[in-house]
């Protein structure tokens, strides 16, 4: 059965374990994760890419991530290198809702989540970004939070998955994001074919939508006690705060 807990963290924590020389952190939004990333990798490359053209611009005003060295593009990985149309959703229109900074897509939305604007993009297959970048030898790391794009994302990236180690990804169990979007089973299948298995999940894989955390299968053997080492800790985290948040009353929780 698969474990659930935070796969954000237990993804931190496996950087430096797994040795990574290079994280992809593809969907950055405001260069968070790649900050965290920098933290715990402080000779790395990060690349962060942004494809939405207001997101962008505020990261490049950032001064933590020009401090941290972090590479910023902007671009939506895809499976090919092209061009396509991007769905901005207004950050703005419903006040209150920071999540909507992250829900552009190059899938156009419904309901509440309509673009407000559509934008042309650069779309990059990340095995070629990588090669152009002379990144794709090294020990590499994906974090993918593509808004319904993950299978494309992983399939533009099949010239370096040999050499992924760790890849974290936001997937969906239901076409909530575009109705012909690759799913969650997809993900799974194409990354099981390439040589990874699922390690562990945010939410029950019957969630409408999680973030999943795979793990190069050769990995569980060469680097199994460090490996367990963390899960376990990660496991044991997520337990202690259900306990605690138990005990916390449902006025205070909310």
């Amino acid at each position: 059965m698969t474990p659930v807990l935070s796969t954000r963290k237990l993804f931190a924590r496996l950087l430096r374990t797994l040795e990574i020389t290079t994280v992809c952190d593809v969907g950055s939004m405001d260069g968070a994760d790649a900050l965290r990333f920098r933290r715990q990798l402080p000779h790395a490359n990060i690349l962060a890419l942004e494809p939405n053209p207001s997101n962008y611009s505020l990261m490049r005003q950032d001064r933590r991530l020009r401090a941290g060295d972090i590479r910023l593009l902007p671009f939506a990985a895809s499976e090919q290198d092209s061009e396509a149309p991007f769905f901005v959703v207004d950050e703005n229109a419903r006040e209150g809702d920071p999540k909507r900074r992250g829900m552009s897509s190059l899938y156009r939305r419904t309901g509440p989540w309509e673009p407000s604007d559509v934008v042309p993009v650069r779309t990059v297959r990340l095995d070629r970004l990588l090669a152009d970048e002379k990144l794709a030898e090294g020990a590499i790391a994906l974090w993918i939070d593509a808004e319904g794009m993950a299978y494309e994302v992983i399939s533009g990236a099949d010239g370096v998955l040999a050499n992924t180690r760790i890849l974290h990804v936001e997937v969906e169990t239901a076409p909530c994001i575009g109705a012909s979007q690759r799913l969650f089973a997809d993900v799974q299948r194409c990354l099981e074919q390439a040589g990874f298995m699922l390690l562990a999940t945010d939410q029950p894989v019957e969630s409408a939508q999680f973030n999943a955390l795979f793990i190069r299968r050769e990995l569980m053997r060469s680097r199994a006690q460090a490996i367990r080492t963390w899960l376990t800790l990660a496991w044991l985290r997520r337990r202690t705060a259900q306990a605690v948040l138990k005990l916390v009353p449902a006025r205070m929780r909310r």
